[in-house]
């Protein structure tokens, strides 16, 4: 069984946590279930990654965060192909308004010569 080094993905700050794992979702099936892999591979990934997200949603509700903005990072290896999950980091901040204001611009006062 070769084992190869431990790997990390990483998104960008999300506007909920639920939208981090959609895009940490839309990763893996890029990634892990393309047409050239063999459908046992693709088979035992995505029970690894149904896994994985089942356990990031359970900890965001069980945390009060799901509706939280939030950046996802994936640790894993690829065992022979297969997507392993070891860990992942979810950081929640809480997004709120600190002071809000309107702009109006400012009326033109050139006057045509």
């Amino acid at each position: 069984m070769s084992e190869e080094k431990e790997e990390v993905w990483r998104c960008r700050i999300s506007r909920t946590s639920r939208g981090a794992i959609f895009k940490a979702k839309r990763w893996f099936y890029a990634t892990f279930y393309r047409k050239d892999i063999p459908e046992d591979i693709k088979e035992k990934s995505r029970r690894n990654w149904i896994r994985l997200a089942r356990a990031l949603i359970e900890k965001i509700n069980e945390e009060g965060v799901s509706d939280w903005g939030a950046t996802l990072a994936i640790y894993y290896k690829k065992v022979d192909g297969v997507f392993t999950p070891i860990r992942a980091e979810v950081n929640a901040f809480e997004i709120r308004d600190t002071k809000s204001f309107t702009v109006y611009p400012a009326e033109e006062t050139e006057t045509e010569e």
